[in-house]
């Protein structure tokens, strides 16, 4: 379907934590020849990665516990398991975010990495847009927490069997979208996982399965 979307007016709401802009646009609706004018907020600037790292001997995967203010109100009180991510600096890849992002927020080191999704999170008000990893985790000896302290990041990290989280994911703390998305695709690939990190070795710094 063609939009053909029409900027008529952006204007500034936030600039904090987070950007918020108000556009007044123009749509065409579909199949009518007419057009509306409307109003929507949006929160722009958000380009993030995550990776879910997975140690296939054990068959553990790398989860972060983690206040999110987005869930405050939920059952869990504001407490998510995701996997670890963050925002992608300018100059910086998504791939060279995933793998940062690992080390600040869990301690553990990736080996190969598989690009397997790009995800946007909440289209209908934000532009959040995340690049999806699997990665290769290269040792389980990790600390009980950590994070960034410096940006109100405080982190608990949790090690699990996949086949436990794929029981219980969509329940309890185990909501996020990015970790849905993760662990699903993992659930259908571990088979081949490491015939996909064989191939990220011998090539770039992470196979990508978007394309």
């Amino acid at each position: 379907m063609t939009t053909n979307v029409e900027i008529i007016r952006s204007e500034p709401l936030s600039d904090g934590f987070l950007r918020l802009n108000r556009y007044r646009l123009g749509l065409a609706v579909p199949g009518s020849g007419v057009r509306v004018v409307v109003d929507r907020e949006c929160i722009d600037g958000l380009r993030a990665a995550v990776v879910l790292p997975f140690d296939p001997v054990s068959g553990q995967v790398v989860l972060v516990e983690q206040f999110r203010v987005g869930t405050l109100h939920s059952v869990t009180g504001g407490l998510t398991w995701e996997p670890p991510g963050g925002v992608i600096a300018v100059g910086h890849s998504a791939a060279e975010t995933a793998r940062r992002e690992a080390l600040e927020e869990t301690g553990c080191r990736l080996g190969a990495m598989t690009r397997i999704a790009v995800c946007h999170t909440s289209p209908g008000f934000s532009d959040e847009c995340v690049d999806i990893y699997c990665g290769e985790l290269l040792d389980t000896d990790l600390p009980a927490t950590a994070g960034n302290p410096h940006e109100g990041e405080y982190t608990r990290i949790v090690l699990r069997d996949l086949d436990r989280v794929i029981h219980d994911l969509g329940h309890g703390r185990l909501t996020a979208a990015t970790l849905i998305i993760a662990v699903q695709w993992l659930a259908l690939n571990r088979h081949r996982i490491d015939e996909l990190w064989a191939a990220d070795q011998r090539g770039p710094a992470a196979v990508d399965l978007t394309q």
